[in-house]
């Protein structure tokens, strides 16, 4: 039987339904609110589904007391995430969402002949270029969210919610009304449209089976390679093929891409998301992929400050004599605290006090004194609140929650390498590069990931950022037809290798929970 609640908008009372056993935040979703809002999935973290009872409030529960202030609290501030829907509740949203529009088209179009749309369809973010077919030039480009993070901000939520009546339909429609929205503003002129990205998120796209990505044992039930119709308004979109359940169409762009550079042999291509897609290129005949799952920290979703990056979001800490200091997107002056840490910055932090002697290599503030004066004035910034200990500068917290974040993102991440360069006989001697793809590494500094442990000592030195290469390929795919036929190639040559056996994933996830590389 359906419950009925309402929300308080400014164009009035709105009604709603929810099944039994649902959460405020996911009825909410379902009715169209925090879309592209990127939240943590239920786990009371990222405070964005913050709404305000109208009337009776239930009980604070811990993660709400320590997310508002005791005024808040007692004026009804709750978590949608958290609290059950209940029959004749009635709410104000804090932030019912925002326009998804990745960018806007930057010239004219008139005369630019047949145009293509390459687009990187991330679990957080959707990238987009638009280029001429005649002769490859790219013609306008842009960044927003991918509309469908209100369902949450990693591949498991997201399978979770799509398997829900109904669910994978409304997804599908979110992300299909944003190319339209593209499409739109190309106008007549655009004749063909490629969509890479994730396994589980092209699979969504394209209204195909779920189930081998969102239940043991993992099996790739479309392995894609063709073109699929989305919509009468949009061309039929080219989806790249996909190397395994979790290697999807972004890697085998970015590699398409990649592979066009005539990289030297042999180079690890790491894409890191809310996955850890990576490819171990062995020659040109011989490559092997694996996967490992980060959840969404490194895209600034799901941790207490976590900011995707933007304007007055802190993406690195600068030590200097004074202490630590948040570096802003784009550069910008720090005038006033930070709105937030991106996940490039949260390791910059992370680095620096581990660095300093902060941060013991299990993840743990340190109890013994700091080696250096500097190293002393910022253990004097360690705090503790209802239990939990922090780290606190320039009004940007990083509490020990966040940290052990940190550390199993870390934890997979290591794994993946691992396993790779085992499986391949290979030593961090023997590999030429690392390439690191996506938003994300685009904007972190090799040197922190060596320092926490995610790549081995000395690798940083050889570790190119190398940008959105799944945006690269699929622009590739549009202008150069032959370019498909390669990437069937590649994913033919590519062997998946599984982490560990089932019975050992536990103990190596858990031995790699240090702050250090572990073979």
């Amino acid at each position: 039987m359906a419950i009925n609640f309402s929300v308080q908008t400014p164009a009035g009372k709105l009604s709603l339904t929810a099944a039994p056993g649902e959460t405020l935040g996911r009825a909410l979703f379902r009715a169209g609110f925090f879309v592209g809002v990127p939240l943590c999935a239920g786990l009371g973290r990222c405070g964005r589904c913050r709404v305000r009872f109208v009337g009776d409030a239930p009980p604070p529960l811990t993660a709400e007391r320590r997310r508002f202030s005791v005024p808040e609290l007692a004026s009804g501030w709750r978590l949608a995430c958290l609290q059950p829907v209940r029959e004749g509740q009635c709410l104000e949203v804090a932030e019912p969402g925002r326009p998804t529009a990745a960018g806007r088209l930057a010239m004219p179009l008139a005369g630019a002949g047949p145009l293509g749309l390459a687009v990187d369809l991330g679990t957080t973010g959707l990238a987009w270029r638009l280029v001429s077919l005649a002769d490859g030039r790219t013609l306008a480009q842009g960044r927003g969210v991918n509309p469908q993070l209100g369902a949450g901000g990693e591949v498991v939520s997201r399978l979770a919610f799509a398997l829900e009546p109904g669910g994978g339909a409304y997804l599908r429609r979110l992300v299909i009304d944003a190319l339209i929205g593209l499409a739109a503003q190309a106008g007549p002129q655009l004749a063909d449209l490629c969509v890479a990205g994730n396994s589980a998120m092209v699979s969504i796209l394209c209204d195909k089976p779920l189930g081998g990505l969102a239940r043991a044992p993992y099996a790739l039930e479309w392995p894609a390679g063709e073109s699929v119709v989305l919509d009468e308004r949009l061309p039929p979109a080219y989806i790249p093929p996909l190397f395994g359940p979790f290697v999807g169409a972004d890697i085998a762009a970015g590699l398409a891409a990649l592979v066009r550079q005539a990289p030297a042999y042999p180079f690890l291509l790491a894409d890191l998301g809310t996955n850890a897609e990576m490819v171990l290129a062995l020659d040109a005949g011989r490559y092997l992929a694996a996967s490992a799952p980060l959840g969404p920290a490194l895209e600034g979703v799901g941790l207490s400050q976590g900011a995707m990056a933007g304007p007055g979001v802190a993406v690195a800490f600068d030590l200097t004599p004074a202490g630590l200091v948040p570096v802003l997107f784009g550069d910008a002056p720090t005038a006033e605290s930070p709105r937030g840490i991106a996940g490039p910055g949260y390791l910059s932090l992370t680095a620096r006090l581990r660095e300093q002697g902060i941060l013991d290599a299990d993840g743990r503030f340190a109890t013994t004194p700091a080696a250096t004066p500097l190293g002393r004035r910022l253990a004097a910034q360690v705090g503790s609140q209802d239990g939990e200990a922090y780290f606190e500068t320039a009004g940007c917290r990083l509490p020990a929650s966040d940290v052990e974040e940190l550390l199993k993102v870390k934890a997979a991440c290591n794994l993946a390498v691992s396993t790779l360069l085992a499986a391949a006989g290979l030593t961090t001697a023997h590999l030429a590069s690392v390439y690191l793809a996506g938003a994300f590494g685009a904007a972190v500094f090799p040197n922190d990931l060596e320092t926490l442990g995610f790549i081995p000592p000395g690798l940083a030195g050889r570790t190119h950022v190398a940008g959105n290469l799944s945006l690269e390929g699929a622009a590739l795919f549009l202008t150069d037809p032959a370019s498909r036929e390669q990437v069937a190639a590649l994913a033919a040559r590519t062997t998946i290798v599984p982490l560990v056996d089932a019975g050992g994933a536990g103990n190596a996830f858990i031995q790699r929970m240090v702050f250090s590389y572990v073979p």
